[in-house]
């Protein structure tokens, strides 16, 4: 379940062209179940301290003594599972092994008995060779919300993992599942798919999208959500003054 939550607009605390993306992957060397099938990678998107520091020094925004506490700045957190198909063990068995959202979407795009691409989703794609990326989890910090951010963030992550991917998938929902009635549920997974469009994301069936890692269509989206990010920071340097 990919999430994006709203929140009211306020300035960016930082220059957003500070922020970076970290990726945190570990496994053990003898493999244990599932492991040489399901991958699972931890991004955090953040901007340094030092960095941080560094740039408000050079703005002349405060003295010494403040830049020495300055700590890191967290942005967001994303997690990824990739899921090889051509792996030792059942790829929809590896899927169901992990959370009810990674096992729904396995549901949706595999054969669960032959552990192969499902044959409605299999037509879907342009060339149906090679391993799944399901983007589980895309979470932005408060302060951060509300200026275009999550699709750049979760589009540039994916443009790392997804080499030798055919396909990237989501389930679009809210992280206030509980707290939502049915209908608010609705509404909340129907703005996260246009949000999840804005970077290739099709619906594909059941409330699972995707998008074809061979086509050309979402390096031109994810491009354009470059483009806008560009702007951005340009607009926010604009007001805090050249460093």
């Amino acid at each position: 379940m990919t999430i994006a939550l709203a929140a009211d607009r306020l300035p960016l605390p930082a220059d957003p062209s500070l922020i970076s993306l970290a990726y945190q992957h570990e496994h053990p060397l003898q493999a244990y179940e599932f492991d040489d099938t399901l991958e699972r990678w931890t991004v955090t998107a953040r901007i340094d301290a030092k960095i941080l520091a560094e740039d408000m020094a050079a703005r002349a925004e405060t003295d010494q003594e403040t830049l020495d506490a300055i700590q890191d700045v967290a942005v967001g957190r994303m997690s990824f599972l990739r899921v090889r198909m051509f792996g030792p063990d059942n790829p929809f068995h590896a899927m169901d092994s992990t959370t009810g959202d990674v096992s729904r979407i396995g549901e949706r795009v595999l054969d669960v008995a032959r552990g192969e691409f499902a044959r409605d989703f299999e037509e879907a794609l342009a060339h149906p060779v090679g391993d799944l990326l399901v983007m589980d989890r895309v979470i932005l910090e408060p302060a951060w919300r509300g200026f275009g951010l999550g699709p750049v963030l979760a589009g540039a992550a994916v443009r790392r993992l997804s080499p030798g991917c055919n396909a990237v998938l989501c389930e679009p929902g809210s992280a206030d599942g509980p707290k939502l009635t049915e209908e608010q549920h609705r509404q909340a997974a129907a703005k996260l798919a246009r949000v999840w469009s804005t970077i290739g994301f099709e619906p594909f069936r059941h409330g699972v999208h995707f998008f074809d890692c061979h086509l050309q269509r979402p390096l031109d989206l994810l491009a354009e959500r470059q483009q806008e990010f560009t702007a951005l920071c340009r607009s926010w340097n604009a007001q805090h003054g050249p460093r």
